[in-house]
């Protein structure tokens, strides 16, 4: 069984929605590709010949007469098997053709090697220009850039462009419901309480919410969490979301995962519907 809410809670939930914290502002298609950003390159940047594209934030160059991944720093696209994948890519391979293509980053890599940084095409930021036309969300990670490019995500999103709009991947869902909380570091290791990472989620609409097939993920492209079928809330009903395993039932569901999803310093959480449309958003900072 699910719990209600209470009414202060439900109250609380509906204007967080109408704030656009947890649902997409609007409707409609990807916008045009602008290539806004910085007036002029980094002065630190190197040029770099483009060889590919591989997704929307993630390329193959020679650089010095070396082929390099590299991944665009502190953002994250769609993966090309996602709802907006297409789209993404040929936002990039657009913005690509602004200008000479240089980067911004020789020192760090990810866990897959590939180089971590900031291209520019001419003096366009293809970085931030993503994640101002909603083609990429800005990740909460450290770096030196971070809060011009959560700045402008969370104008993209508000507006409803591009991956936020609420028909992005298909005509909008006619059920709603929202992410009410999030809790990512619970007392002492987080290896060690699981199931004290939880999500919690909501339905504030007056009609039944089927999450059947619905999809929980976080910024990254690693974790995802498919509500299983017949995972219906009612009118002012929540549940919540716990990242180690258990018995599924009493407004809980158990993810089952083998280790922390919730990153303590900051994470998105998003919702999606069956189609890939984000209904619900929730992002938090330490």
């Amino acid at each position: 069984m699910t719990r209600r809410l209470a009414p202060i809670l439900l109250l609380l939930a509906l204007a967080a929605a109408c704030a656009g914290e947890d649902g997409p502002a609007g409707t409609g298609s990807a916008p045009a590709t602008t290539a806004s950003g910085p007036a002029t390159t980094a002065p630190s940047a190197i040029e770099a010949s483009l060889l590919e594209v591989f997704d929307g934030d993630t390329l193959l160059v020679s650089l010095d007469g070396a082929e390099e991944e590299v991944r665009l720093r502190g953002i994250n696209a769609p993966e090309q098997d996602e709802c907006f994948g297409d789209a993404a890519r040929t936002a990039l391979e657009g913005l690509l053709g602004s200008g000479p293509l240089r980067l911004d980053g020789r020192d760090e890599r990810d866990q897959f090697g590939r180089l971590l940084a900031y291209a520019y095409a001419g003096d366009a930021l293809l970085n931030l220009s993503l994640v101002e036309g909603g083609f990429a969300l800005a990740l909460q990670e450290d770096h030196p850039l971070a809060s011009e490019f959560l700045q402008a995500d969370q104008q993209a999103y508000a507006a409803g462009l591009g991956l936020w709009a609420a028909d992005a991947c298909g005509a909008a869902p006619q059920a709603l419901a929202s992410i009410l909380d999030v809790e990512p570091n619970p007392p002492g290791p987080d290896e060690d309480d699981l199931n004290g990472e939880w999500v919690q989620l909501g339905n504030p609409a007056a009609q039944d919410a089927d999450l059947s097939g619905w999809v929980l993920r976080d910024e990254s492209s690693e974790h995802r969490y498919r509500f299983p079928a017949g995972t219906v809330l009612r009118p002012g009903e929540e549940i919540a979301v716990h990242t180690g395993c258990g018995r599924d039932g009493g407004g809980r569901l158990y993810w089952c995962q083998d280790g922390p999803v919730w990153n303590n310093g900051g994470d998105t959480a998003l919702l999606l519907d069956p189609q890939g449309n984000v209904v619900g958003r929730r992002r938090y900072s330490a």
